[in-house]
Order: C-alpha cells, then structure tokens, then sequence
C-alpha cells in the first residue's frame, strides 16, 4: 500500500491514519521529465503518537480531483487512505479523504512516506 510506511510504524507503535490531525504544509508541484508531465502533492502532516508528536511527509504521485478547503492557518483532519485499486481506473490506485469535514480529498497513483521527524507543534 503505502511505501516506506515502516518510517513511521517503527516510530509510532499500533499506527494508524486516524492519529494523523492536522496540515502542516501543502504544496503542489509540476513536473516534466523526457518529455512526460506529471505533478506530485507533499503535504507535511501531524501524527500524534503515544508520548512524542511527529512531523511526517507524505509524497502523493499524480493526484488527480484535488479538493482541499482552507480554514485559514489551522487545518485539523481525520484522514483515510484508501486502495481503489479494484475499480480498474487507469493509474489511479488510491484516494484519499479526510472522513470527518471533507475538508480533502483526491485520488492518486501511489503514496509514500518521504521523512519523519519529531516535533513540538
């Protein structure tokens, strides 16, 4: 499902996407590469575990239907990532929703963990 997933259930025992809360950054990038456009979507969100709260990065490649509603510079979520693989939809495999406000909400081609680290927001 998710690479690099392992960042951070090493860190955060029994995780799952509900103890992720809020938007830290959102950022959408375009890119060509050999003469082949795609984007990716890095959104730095907050998990909170046990004892420590982590600053974690996820990398979205292709997302598509990009829904993302601002409520100025605090943004909680209850997010849900889900394998839509069975559909049969051309290069997209996931979407992904923030459950409680609909607050996000896109489908993409895969995602993965990028970085992890401890933080005090």
């Amino acid at each position: 499902m998710v690479k690099n997933l392992e960042l951070i259930t090493d860190k955060v025992q029994s995780f799952s996407f509900a103890d992720i809360t809020y938007i830290k950054n959102f950022n959408l990038s375009f890119l060509k590469e050999f003469n082949v456009h795609s984007s990716v979507l890095d959104i730095d969100f907050i998990v909170e575990g046990k004892d420590n709260r982590y600053l974690v990065q996820f990398r979205f490649h292709n997302p598509q239907n990009i829904h993302f509603e601002s409520g100025g510079f605090y943004h909680q979520i209850s997010l849900n990532i889900d394998d839509i693989t069975e559909r049969g939809w051309e290069n997209m495999k996931y979407e992904v929703e923030d459950y409680e406000d609909n607050a996000l909400s896109f489908f993409c081609a895969e995602v993965e963990v990028i970085s992890i680290s401890e933080t005090i927001y």
